[in-house]
């Protein structure tokens, strides 16, 4: 569509499914859910929705999924549109696999629009992008040739497309041949999450916090009575008093726990820059490992090509995906790169303990067992100001008792902030994210530590 000066206007899904012809929304589709592309399996036939709030997508999506309790997975595509998209184990759809319609979309991004047909083993895929969106309604596998061509040129009937791929025999003009396995190879897969084992996940912890603080009651309740009934009244002496001379106050120092940085704040940070930098495409360049601490984001890249991996590849991706504020190095023999972005405008908050060093040992392992999580705790004293750098004790020095936990999941940090944010005196240390682990299980790794009354 065209406005009075000849330039192009966008269009929407909504345009779109208004300019089809009658029928064509109600047109028979396949139910089948996967096709191999080279030995590995896609899913196909996803439902699309737009993400109103990159920053902070679970509730959306969270909200869109309960409408309809067939829907358990769900992925999430950034681009200039960004998307997410819902699928059904009940269609073939698995957990960790890659989605197709966001695979040809990302090697393709620098076409707005696309409509495209693709023969594949399991019958004919169709797939329709407009203006950087993957339509929710033309994700699909149809069974017979003349389903997806009807398909096809239905779409046709709206103007203005940057590329057309079909079968070089319909004869459609301006179209060219595609190569599936060509196309998606390399391309940064995005993959389908399951959506429930969080949800239960989530209520197991907050299941086994709110029993642990029942417990706590009970134990603080039993030990105030026991101190009342069977601790002998002090009897009071008087002394003499004592001239004390005047002594000049030292400064104290800061507790570790009064300027901690905001858990929500630092969770949506780490996810948002550490997804972006994930789903970039970078030509040569192979992401590692992400880490997110309270001042800033850290990763590396290594080569994928035998040679020619540049970094002004690295620097033209930073710019397309508009990442700003990145510290890119290139070591001496150009075999790795590392970046970092600095920040220090998180706010910080006091967050006080209020459970004595043995009962917070306590809640910690009951949570473990509770919940079987692969949570590791280590006791640590924080000495505050540290010693000197001769070894000697520096006056007024402070020592807090702490518990440091380390725990691998496939839960996005968004998924943990419940756990965090249910201990008084946490303290985040580090969040990494490891692109290259093929276990879902180990790809997040949070560190913190939690502080003791």
């Amino acid at each position: 569509m065209t406005d009075e000066q000849g330039q192009q206007q966008p269009q929407t899904a909504n345009f779109i499914s208004e300019t089809l012809p009658a029928g064509q929304n109600g047109m028979e589709k396949s139910q089948r859910g996967t096709v191999l592309v080279e030995g590995m399996g896609y899913a196909v036939g996803l439902i699309w929705q737009p993400l109103q709030n990159p920053d902070d997508p679970i509730p959306e999506v969270r909200e869109t999924m309960e409408s309809d309790e067939e829907l358990d997975l769900y992925c999430l595509r950034f681009s200039s549109a960004p998307q997410y998209g819902l699928g059904k184990k009940a269609m073939g759809h698995k957990e960790g696999e890659p989605s197709l319609a966001a695979a040809v979309a990302g090697a393709l991004s620098d076409q707005s629009s696309v409509c495209a047909v693709f023969r594949v083993k399991e019958g004919w895929w169709f797939v329709v992008i407009r203006n950087d969106l993957i339509l929710s309604e033309e994700d699909v596998l149809f069974e017979t040739e003349e389903e997806a061509q009807k398909a096809f040129f239905s779409m046709m009937a709206v103007p203005d497309w940057d590329k057309k791929i079909a079968p070089p025999e319909w004869g459609v003009e301006g179209s060219e041949p595609g190569n599936l396995p060509d196309l998606v190879k390399g391309i940064r897969k995005v993959r389908l999450v399951e959506m429930s084992a969080a949800k239960r996940t989530q209520i197991l912890l907050l299941l086994a916090i709110a029993i642990l603080g029942l417990i706590s009651g009970v134990i603080y309740l039993v030990i105030s009575l026991w101190d009342t009934v069977f601790t002998p009244p002090k009897v009071a002496t008087i002394q003499a008093p004592e001239v004390v001379k005047p002594v000049e106050p030292v400064p104290e120092q800061a507790k570790p726990w009064e300027k901690v940085v905001d858990i929500d704040s630092f969770v949506g940070r780490c996810w948002n820059y550490a997804y972006q930098l994930n789903v970039m495409t970078i030509p040569g360049w192979k992401l590692d490992t992400i880490t997110c601490t309270p001042t800033g984001i850290e990763t590396g890249w290594k080569p994928s090509w035998q040679s020619g991996s540049r970094l002004t590849y690295l620097k033209t991706a930073l710019n397309e995906y508009k990442i700003s504020k990145v510290d890119i190095n290139l070591d001496a023999e150009g075999k790795s790169a590392t970046g970092r972005i600095t920040w220090n405008d998180l706010p910080v908050m006091a967050s006080v303990p209020n459970m004595e060093s043995a009962q917070l040992k306590h809640d910690l392992n009951d949570i473990i067992q509770a919940t079987n999580l692969p949570l590791s705790i280590s006791e640590e004293n924080i000495l505050v100001p540290p010693n000197n750098a001769d070894g000697t004790v520096p006056p007024n020095q402070q020592n807090y008792r702490a518990f440091k936990f380390s725990v691998a999941s496939s839960y996005t940090p968004w998924e943990w902030r419940e756990f965090f944010n249910k201990f008084s005196g946490l303290e985040m240390i580090k969040i990494n994210y490891n692109p290259d682990v093929d276990s879902l299980q180990n790809k997040w790794t949070y560190e913190g530590r939690i502080y003791a009354k």
